[in-house]
């Protein structure tokens, strides 16, 4: 899906932001202020209705991996549920955070709306940005997908009660991640720490969830986490086999792979996509953006192309979603703290 080695220069990284975040917040109230002249009137002072210029989507991530994908798609049918021309930018780097600072510190009316993803709700805690979720408006989440864990189809861990059985009598688990303090790291430590040995996994990063996937088909590593869609095809040629899904309810194309909660185990772990705007942006323009975009998810051409991805739509309106995001900051924060985990 996306690279999440997480190897920056926090130092200038994290100066950068700063200055960045200064001058947002001198200009906010300002900029809060106006927008709703901007948006209710024209040049010749008639009311104009939002949205009546063009929307930018800003894509955290690289071309090709789901966010990228699923957004450019919406951005097609949301020009006509919109009634505006949406264009796409993708602005990457630092796990995400380059494209979030964009979406946060973009004027608040509304011709600006970032996607965002698990990342942003911890990236702040591991240092890589000063940008949280309280710096964002959500607009909604659209789509919610598990992680699953993995093991290669001879792995002598035939179960999840296999493999947290080993790691209880003292075995070191090997797992592959898309880089340290990626949100596949953190599915695995998160298990680990609800099941009390933390210790007994050992992170190894690689460059993505599909080099992970592949260091575990190859040997290299004995588990990973990610989402269906990063191994679907690996499970159904054999070489890869599924043990537990850390979502709500058994995922349609592994029916047989029990959920954590059925096994007893206090975990879930999901990765989000969702859309967010600068948090001064106000609650109006927010839900003329909601009930286009929310259309625009809604079609059958949206739909279909989220099914083609293995991707489950999931959607929350703005209020719900901004609650969902402080909710996974604080669990993942303190799996943060709890694990001892470190940007490297």
């Amino acid at each position: 899906m996306r690279n999440q080695n997480l190897i920056p220069d926090l130092a200038a990284r994290r100066g950068a932001a700063g200055r960045r975040r200064v001058l947002r917040t001198a200009g906010a109230a300002t900029a809060a202020a106006g927008v709703l002249a901007t948006t209710a009137c024209g040049g010749g002072g008639e009311p104009e209705e939002f949205p009546s210029d063009t929307i930018e989507m800003i894509i955290p991530y690289a071309a090709g991996g789901s966010t990228d994908v699923s957004v450019r798609q919406m951005a097609s049918v949301a020009e006509d549920t919109c009634g505006t021309d949406i264009i796409a930018s993708n602005q990457t780097g630092s796990a995400g955070a380059v494209g979030f600072t964009a979406t946060a510190n973009a004027d608040p009316d509304g011709y600006t709306v970032g996607a965002t993803a698990t990342e942003v709700t911890y990236l702040q805690e591991l240092g890589f940005t000063d940008i949280g979720p309280d710096d964002l408006k959500g607009v909604m989440r659209y789509a919610l997908n598990p992680h699953v864990y993995f093991v290669p189809a001879d792995s002598p861990y035939e179960t999840m009660e296999d493999l947290l059985q080993a790691a209880k009598d003292g075995e070191t688990i090997s797992a592959a991640s898309s880089g340290t303090g990626s949100v596949y790291h953190l599915a695995v430590a998160g298990l680990g720490l609800a099941e009390g040995v933390p210790d007994q996994f050992r992170n190894l990063p690689f460059d993505g969830g599909s080099a992970a996937v592949q260091a575990v088909i190859g040997g290299q590593a004995d588990m990973t986490a990610v989402v269906l869609n990063e191994a679907i095809s690996q499970v159904e040629s054999g070489r890869l086999r599924p043990l537990a899904v850390a979502g709500d309810e058994r995922l349609e194309a592994i029916p047989d792979t029990p959920t954590l909660e059925e096994l007893g185990i206090d975990w879930t772990s999901s990765s989000h996509l969702g859309l967010a705007v600068p948090a001064e942006t106000p609650d109006e323009v927010v839900q003329t953006l909601d009930e286009c975009l929310h259309e625009a998810i809604e079609s059958e051409e949206f739909q279909t192309a989220m099914a083609e991805q293995n991707l489950s739509l999931s959607y929350l309106p703005p209020a719900e979603f901004e609650a969902y995001l402080q909710e996974m900051s604080e669990q993942y924060t303190e799996v943060i703290r709890e694990v001892g985990i470190v940007a490297e």
